[in-house]
């Protein structure tokens, strides 16, 4: 191809794994029922073109296995260094193709998808246009947003940080299951009670909940006791690859059913809807392969009659990526806002989110409006033995 520098066309010059960290201060972790967060970790990629010019991605599942994308970044380097594209959004095809036989998945796709990210950031910056515009145009001016967090220990905990997400503009909060069924239960009845009138809200199952899955007949239980309440949906009720599980609990429960954000493929997520298994696909750029992946998914999802609605649990790099795709995806009208404490989710913004009115505004900031100095990767040095480890 010839080395085009202008309009899409790019040339990556080099690919760079920047680790970073935000290490809480003892006795402010975040801890829940699988574990204690003692750092959010972010697994970024930066792309350099041939100009000069960077962007910057993400590996979603970095935030737990931070360690295993610097290696993977080495493996790709030898495959996109020097190669010249006429569309960033040619990236991620790119690398899937000429790496088929080992990067079928995974947070191997993640990273793939990282570099399409940055390459996507980095033609935004040089052609001082949101990210958006390069991914097909502003759909929407603004998204409705749900607020997501919901962990704690206590059922207290949970309902006040419930309550605080009401108090800040959020019509849907969305919190976390306990370990067991019947605990779970009686969290939905506890927390749902004391939610304002007119609050929507979201129960996510963590895996059904996570390293020690239920059984399908306690996730119906759960997920119809769910839609007793008035649930908008009830996520992940199963284990990630029990397909048939997810059909099962679908057809018995009285509310939809949502999944899978871990999935790393297109391929997944088909079988997901061939099976007939969800009513919301929740794939997530720095998970699922990059924005074009996203866009292929929710397409694949809208054909079938079942919404899309993106994971979005990470730094400013992963809300950025995925709040821009949906901008200019026709198929997507509701955004995950994860509201946690993360200083990571807004020491690289260029400008601040615009929410009001329980919307997220389309920003206007060239690319993703990030900016990583050395300042920054200097201030959150990654720490090995953090991250969100499940027990």
């Amino acid at each position: 191809m010839a080395d085009v520098q202008d309009g899409r066309g790019l040339r990556i010059e080099r690919v760079r794994a920047v680790l970073l960290s935000h290490r809480y201060a003892p006795g402010e972790e975040l801890t829940w029922v699988s574990g204690v967060i003692r750092s959010w970790d972010a697994a970024l990629v930066e792309v350099t073109l041939s100009d000069g010019t960077t962007g910057i991605g993400e590996a979603g599942a970095g935030i737990m296995a931070a360690a295993a994308v610097p290696g993977i970044v080495d493996a790709y380097r030898p495959y996109v260094e020097g190669v010249t594209f006429a569309d960033p959004l040619d990236v991620g095809d790119y690398l899937r193709a000429h790496t088929a036989f080992w990067s079928r998945g995974g947070i191997v796709s993640g990273v793939a998808g990282a570099i399409e990210a940055a390459a996507i950031d980095a033609v935004g910056v040089r052609e001082e246009l949101p990210a958006y515009e390069i991914l097909g145009g502003l759909r929407r001016p603004s998204i409705e947003a749900y607020a997501s967090g919901g962990l704690g220990t206590t059922f207290d905990e949970v309902s006040d940080w419930a309550a605080a997400q009401v108090a800040a503009g959020f019509s849907t909060v969305k919190f976390r299951a306990m370990t067991d069924p019947e605990t779970t239960i009686r969290l939905l009845d506890h927390v749902v009670g004391r939610l304002p009138a007119g609050t929507r809200f979201i129960l996510d199952a963590v895996q059904a909940s996570a390293s020690a899955p239920w059984e399908t007949a306690d996730a119906i239980r759960v997920g119809r006791h769910a839609a007793e309440l008035g649930a908008r949906w009830f996520e992940e009720p199963c284990g990630a690859d029990d397909i048939e599980g997810y059909a099962t609990v679908r057809r018995e429960v009285g509310v939809p059913v949502s999944g899978v954000e871990s999935n790393g493929t297109e391929r997944d997520f088909a079988q997901l809807l061939d099976a007939r298994a969800l009513d919301i696909a929740q794939p997530d750029v720095t998970f699922v392969g990059g924005p074009r992946v996203f866009r292929r998914v929710s397409e694949r999802a809208a054909a079938a009659g079942v919404a899309c609605v993106p994971h979005v649990w990470g730094s400013a790099v992963t809300f950025a990526a995925n709040l821009h795709t949906v901008l200019a995806d026709p198929h997507v009208e509701l955004f995950e806002f994860c509201t946690l404490p993360n200083p990571l989710r807004d020491a690289m913004r260029v400008e601040p989110v615009e929410f009001r009115d329980g919307r997220i505004f389309a920003p206007t900031a060239p690319g993703f409006g990030l900016m990583l100095t050395a300042e920054m990767e200097r201030d959150f040095a990654f720490t090995p033995g953090g991250g969100h480890v499940i027990r």
